[in-house]
This record gives structure tokens, sequence and C-alpha cells, in this order.
């Protein structure tokens, strides 16, 4: 575009140069639009798949924490009905040893 000084209206001439010139750097601002729209679509498909892959393996560990939570518990019920049961054994085996006390001091009194 030629500059002009001289305070003179724009020919046909500068208005088409000017043009051009928009032209151009409308199609270079398209051609970068393309690529940053391009680069974004790739790292939006690229942090959808991270993404999808940590909820697998959150899942995944997920899964594994809530496993080993039920088997803990079933362990803790079974160490309870064990205690329960040995209590109840003891219980017995202490009522059988002051009952078997008290026979002995019958016998040992009738000799």
């Amino acid at each position: 575009m030629v500059e002009n000084n001289n305070n003179q209206p724009a020919t046909k001439g500068d208005l088409a140069a000017v043009r051009s010139e928009l032209a151009e750097v409308k199609t270079e601002l398209n051609q970068k639009i393309e690529r940053v729209y391009l680069s974004q679509v790739q790292a939006d498909s690229k942090l959808e798949q991270k993404m999808d892959k940590m909820m697998g393996k959150m899942d995944k560990l997920y899964s594994d924490i809530m496993s080993s939570y039920e088997k803990t518990v079933l362990k803790g019920e079974k160490y309870d009905q064990k205690a329960l049961t040995h209590a109840d054994m003891l219980m017995d085996h202490t009522e059988k040893l002051s009952n078997h006390e008290t026979r002995i001091t019958l016998l040992e009194t009738k000799k």
C-alpha cells in the first residue's frame, strides 16, 4: 500500500491493495485458528483418554478396597463367633470343674 500524505482520496488501486492485504491477513488468521482448533481437539481427546484410564484405575482401586473391607468384616464376625463359642466352652469347663471339686470332696468325706 502506498502511503498518501497529500490528503488526497484513495484510488481504486489503493482500495484493491488494502482489500488484497486484508484477504491475506484473513487467510492467515483462519489458518492459525484452524491449527489452534485442531490442537485443542487433540488435547481434549488425549485428556478424555487419560481421564477414562484414571476412572478405570479408580474403579479397580475402589473395588479392591471394598473387597478387602468385606473380607475384614467377615474375619471379624468369625472372631466374634469364636469368642462366643470359647466363652461358652470356658463356662462349661468352669461349671464342670466346680462340680468335680464338690464330688471329690464328697467322695473324700465318705472315706
